[in-house]
């Protein structure tokens, strides 16, 4: 393991600022799940299950458009697709909570098709700008800035509703949405690595058309099943998240529920921190076995203290996760594609994230709350075991490339591609 990775990587101009950028841009989008469902439940006075219809229509748009939307910024580059969502984003949660239920409903699965991009542009943004040996680093750096994202934004989000009105934190949310479109507007991050920058222009200047990669030829059968590992990770995450509020109730330990949370989230810090690190790459189907087993035994704990210590293991795996799946499917498609390819990435994590809650909620409900961890492990590992299948016993990972390639030597020019 070497920390020197981490200084090269943030040593590389544009990586610092796409970074920053993209953690203060999610957490509003962090933030704004948890303010919606109050607003439907306490203003709007409906039940948790038209709140919780409300937030899988906005992560079925979120998971249709990211795909849709990666494809626009590989064709007319960032800015165009930045300013047309950042307009629909921020126009949606300006006027949400002066709708009614019946209007919200379309309006959320409209908005989340058009939803700012930031977590599959920032990716782009950091594998454009940075050579496949310092992808790894540089994702677990956006993963780290993602756990940050998720134990701040909601925290902030229910404190400004109980302090004010939804009306005041979700034109907040709003404003927030706009400034983080404006400052991706102006750093305008590059979304296309510099050879492949150039194959363009060479392209271009010859008179020739540049041809677009085809669906079937990067979408193998090693890569879907990478992509089921993709959702697999939320599977876990979002389940264990439903798991822990469940066990907490019932042992009537509520008030200690945020310190776990806290816990959990810096387990995978720590994670993420190791696995950029690290010179070998475990395979991304790897660290999925690990996650789904060590949640697992988590059921055994009788009591919050014991809770807060066996949650420790599985949130190690959580951000590695997350970064091993997006740099690995940087190396196994085409950079021409990269846009497209993050944002089916990002589609993955959504479709994911919407399975999990529910899968564990009924689990709870049929078992009792201690078998919300069960099924947590009992899931990754049928997923783990499905990618298998799907990818024909294999699952793609990061290219080996020796520590101490230079960045600017051509042989990690030419993995790049």
């Amino acid at each position: 393991m070497s920390l020197a990775v981490y200084r090269r990587v943030l040593a590389r101009r544009g990586v610092p600022a796409v970074i920053l950028i993209g953690l203060f841009a999610r957490i509003p989008i962090t933030a704004a799940p948890v303010v919606l469902t109050l607003h439907v439940v306490l203003d709007l006075g409906h039940g948790y299950g038209l709140a919780g219809l409300l937030g899988a229509a906005f992560a079925v748009g979120a998971a249709v458009g990211a795909p849709l939307v990666g494809r626009a910024v590989d064709r007319v580059g960032l800015r165009p697709v930045v300013v047309v969502t950042t307009v629909a984003s921020t126009a949606f949660w300006a006027v949400a909570p002066h709708l009614q239920y019946s209007t919200l409903l379309p309006a959320a699965l409209v908005a989340g098709v058009l939803s700012l991009p930031v977590f599959s542009v920032t990716r782009q943004a950091l594998a454009a700008l940075l050579t496949p040996e310092q992808r790894r680093p540089g994702f677990s750096l956006d993963s780290m800035a993602v756990e940050l994202s998720f134990a701040v934004g909601p925290a902030a989000g229910i404190a400004l509703y109980t302090a004010t009105t939804a009306v005041t934190t979700l034109t907040a949310i709003a404003g927030l949405v706009l400034a983080a479109g404006a400052a991706l507007f102006v750093l305008n991050p590059p979304v296309r690595d510099a050879e492949l920058t150039r194959e363009l222009t060479r392209t271009v200047a010859e008179g020739e058309r540049a041809e677009r990669p085809r669906l079937r030829n990067w979408l193998t059968r090693p890569v879907a099943a990478l992509l089921l590992v993709t959702a697999a990770a939320t599977v876990t995450v979002s389940g264990t998240d439903t798991a822990l509020s469940a066990v907490m109730t019932s042992w009537n330990a509520v008030p200690h529920l945020g310190l776990v949370f806290v816990i959990w989230c810096f387990a995978s810090l720590a994670g993420g921190f190791v696995f950029g690190a690290l010179q070998r790459r475990p395979s991304p189907l790897v660290v999925l076995l690990l996650l789904a087993v060590t949640a697992l035994p988590v059921s055994l704990a009788g009591s919050w203290p014991a809770l807060a210590l066996l949650i420790v293991p599985t949130g190690l795996f959580c951000a590695p996760l997350m970064a091993g799946t997006a740099e690995a499917l940087t190396h196994a498609t085409p950079a021409s594609a990269r846009g497209l390819v993050l944002g089916v990435h990002a589609s993955a994590l959504t479709l994911g994230d919407a399975v999990g809650a529910p899968l564990t909620g009924v689990a709870v409900d049929a078992f009792g709350a201690q078998w919300g961890f069960a099924t947590i492990g009992l899931a990754g590992l049928a997923l783990a075991a499905l990618a298998l299948v799907v990818g024909g016993w294999r699952v793609p990972a990061a290219a080996a490339l020796p520590p101490a390639a230079s960045s600017s030597s051509p042989e990690i020019a030419a993995l790049s591609h």
